[in-house]
């Protein structure tokens, strides 16, 4: 069971006590934290005060914010820093002497500690050789509970790629799966879509031709985070699915051609979708970084890229960057090829995991696939939801 005598925190999550609080102490604007294992960290005054775990500063139903930030003076100091018996963390601050208590697990998870790394946590690249199949899960579980469930949003979220096998072959599966996530996001081909052969197709996806690898709506200001494809009947030859992780590219462009890597990141391009009754545009660089130069975002699709507005010798660097990605990404050692079963539910991360097609030949057979889309937040949100309730669970043993 939760400790009562530790503070509540200003959120709703559940934070175990994996490390305790060994000494605390201020430093003019800060309190320095140390911990039994050695680390030590900084905690600005403001960031401590306007998270204190009281209903003056914190509403204690909604946990938001209900203290007016420019309420606090600019010259705030922690006065005194202590840890009390329970290791909770207790604070006597300047001007008024206020006193806010900390519980030690939430101070350990927003700490920030000097050696932190610059990857993203919980990623895990990924290329031909190591990764045969996509992690795959059976749909039967998918009704006992949120186990499957989760451990499919876990691995789609590390991986950028899962598949989830044997689901029934009917009318509203798809969403029904996608919706407990989140929001299925529309675009210009509706909520959801069927790949199929159009006799005036408005993609490239809507015929029998192979496909390179790209992504999906790069023409839009924040591209769609996830998408799903489901097979529903599938009797054709070819047409395997064929995915690359395009962060591994960047990574490897980045060690081994770091002048592609920094045109690539640095060089902006105009994406357009080049329909008859829409016309969508965006920009940005193929490889986005974020503040702490760790990739977070790949926009590229060969076809839909518009011509590079540049001096020439910018163009020359952005078109021989965009080889080299493209080289890598047609490089059967990345790809990861994936046959669409009938009961197939692939979910992959549109901004990362491109994906393309082998041709196929559509005679004498039936191809049935749905596709819709959603978005990265929702699928981070759900996840942490359902690790919280986990957490929750074992606390209360």
């Amino acid at each position: 069971m939760p400790d009562p005598s530790l503070p509540w925190t200003p959120d709703f999550d559940v934070y175990p006590i994996e490390v305790r609080l060994a000494g605390a102490k201020t430093d003019g604007e800060a309190v320095v934290l140390t911990w039994e294992d050695g680390r030590i960290s900084r905690h600005h005054a403001f960031c401590l005060r306007e998270n204190s775990p009281d209903p003056e500063t914190i509403h204690p139903l909604s946990r938001e914010m209900a203290l007016n930030p420019l309420d606090l003076p600019e010259d705030l100091q922690p006065q005194s820093a202590a840890i009390e018996e329970t290791g909770a963390l207790k604070v006597v601050w300047s001007h008024g002497g206020h006193v806010s208590r900390y519980h030690p697990g939430w101070l350990r998870a927003h700490a920030w500690f000097e050696d932190e790394g610059h990857a993203l946590p919980g990623v895990t690249l990924w290329a031909a050789a190591s990764f045969l199949e996509p992690p795959s899960f059976h749909g039967n579980g998918l009704s006992d509970g949120d186990e499957v469930f989760g451990n499919w949003l876990a691995a789609l979220a590390e991986f950028g790629i899962a598949r989830i096998e044997g689901l029934p072959c009917e009318d509203g599966v798809l969403e029904r799966v996608v919706t407990r996530i989140g929001p299925i996001r529309e675009t210009n081909f509706g909520r959801t879509y069927t790949l199929f052969i159009k006799d005036d197709p408005n993609s490239n996806a809507f015929t029998s031709e192979a496909l390179l690898q790209h992504m999906d709506i790069p023409t839009r200001e924040c591209p769609h985070g996830l998408q799903f494809f489901f097979c529903r009947e599938n009797t054709t030859t070819g047409g395997e699915g064929v995915f690359v992780d395009g962060y591994r590219i960047a990574e490897d462009l980045r060690e081994e051609e770091p002048e592609h890597f920094e045109a690539l990141t640095g060089l902006v391009w105009e994406f357009n979708n080049r329909a008859k009754d829409c016309d969508y545009r965006a920009h940005g660089a193929i490889i986005a970084l974020d503040d702490l130069g760790a990739v977070s975002g790949i926009r590229f699709t060969p076809w839909l890229r518009a011509p590079l507005k540049a001096p020439v010798s910018e163009q020359a660097r952005g078109y021989l960057s965009a080889r080299a990605f493209m080289r890598r990404a047609q490089d059967p050692a990345y790809q990861l090829i994936v046959p669409y079963r009938p009961g197939d539910l692939v979910g992959f991360d549109n901004r990362r995991v491109l994906h393309g097609r082998r041709a196929y030949d559509a005679e004498g057979g039936t191809r049935h696939i749905e596709g819709v889309y959603a978005d990265r937040d929702d699928l981070y949100s759900r996840l942490r939801t359902l690790q919280r309730e986990k957490r929750r669970a074992c606390e209360a043993l």
